[in-house]
C-alpha cells in the first residue's frame, strides 16, 4: 500500500502546482481488514465543471499506478468545495490535526493511517504531509536543475 500512497501523493503534488491546492486530499477505505482505497478530493477549481475535473484527475492520478496499486485502489471521489457533511467535516478535521502535529509524524517515506467510526471512511490517510511535500518539491527542483 505504501507504493500506492506514494504514487498518488506525488501525482497530487504535481496537480496542485498546476491547478492549485486541494481543500480535502485523503485516501479513505471502508474496510479495515482488506482495504480498497478511494481518493477523496475537494478543490475550488472543481466548481465550474466537476466532470471535467474528474476526467483530468483520473488521467493524472491513474497514469503511474501499476497492477499492484490498481488492485488496492477503488476510485476517485470529487467533492464540491462547499459540501458540508459528516464525511467532509471528519476529513477536514483529520487534515487540520495532522498539519498541527496531533498525530505522530512518520518519516518522510511513510504515511499515517487513522481509524474512524465512519462507515464510509473506516481508515483515512491524509496526503498533505508537510515534510513530504517539501521533499517532493525539492526533488522536482533538483531534477529540473539537472535537466
Amino acid at each position: 500500500m505504501r507504493n500506492l500512497f506514494l504514487k498518488i501523493s506525488k501525482a497530487l503534488e504535481s496537480i496542485e502546482q498546476e491547478k492549485g491546492k486541494f481543500k480535502i486530499k485523503c485516501l479513505v477505505a471502508r474496510e479495515v481488514e482488506e482495504p480498497l482505497w478511494d481518493l477523496v478530493l475537494s478543490a475550488d477549481w472543481f466548481k465550474p465543471n466537476q466532470k471535467a475535473a474528474l476526467d483530468y484527475l483520473a488521467d493524472r492520478v491513474l497514469a503511474d499506478l501499476d497492477y499492484d496499486c490498481m488492485i488496492a485502489f477503488s476510485g476517485i471521489v470529487t467533492v464540491a468545495p462547499d459540501t458540508d457533511n459528516e464525511l467532509t467535516q471528519t476529513l477536514l478535521k483529520i487534515q487540520n490535526h495532522y498539519r498541527q502535529g496531533r498525530y505522530v509524524y512518520p518519516s518522510t517515506e511513510d504515511f499515517v493511517v487513522i481509524e474512524t467510526p465512519l462507515a464510509q471512511a473506516r481508515l483515512v490517510v491524509p496526503l498533505d504531509h508537510p515534510k513530504r511535500a517539501e521533499i517532493l518539491f525539492q526533488s522536482d527542483v533538483r531534477q529540473k536543475a539537472i535537466a
